[in-house]
């Protein structure tokens, strides 16, 4: 996954991210998985339960089939996709900031000491 700095990650730039980065499992409008034992039935794509099709939600980034119990309101996204965009989301400090010289760090020490 592509770490982007989080003044590139505006509200309409996260989705374009998200979909750039996750494959999609089903085109747009592509209906759900019937459930072969049932008539009026259709299959979560993500924990595979069944329900009717009016409680099943479309992701619109990855494109699976979601049950209410798969589904995260926040984003309008399934479980998995709204799970990445948590990771988008969170502030990671950046890799070029210097040293603590306070900070004593003998882990080095000890395992060169532990190995003879």
């Amino acid at each position: 996954m592509i770490r982007r700095s989080k003044d590139d990650l505006s509200p309409g730039k996260m989705y374009q991210v998200l979909k750039s980065q996750v494959h999609r499992v089903r085109k747009e409008n592509e209906p759900p998985t019937r459930d072969p034992e049932s008539f009026s039935r259709y299959v979560c794509d993500l924990c595979h339960s069944s329900g009717p099709l009016s409680g099943l939600r479309q992701c619109v980034i990855c494109g699976r089939w979601g049950c209410s119990s798969c589904w995260h309101d926040d984003y309008y996204l399934c479980r998995s996709c709204s799970g990445i965009m948590n990771l988008l989301l969170i502030d990671v400090p950046a890799n070029n900031s210097p040293p603590n010289p306070e900070k004593n760090d003998d882990s080095e020490d000890f395992l060169t000491e532990n190995l003879t």
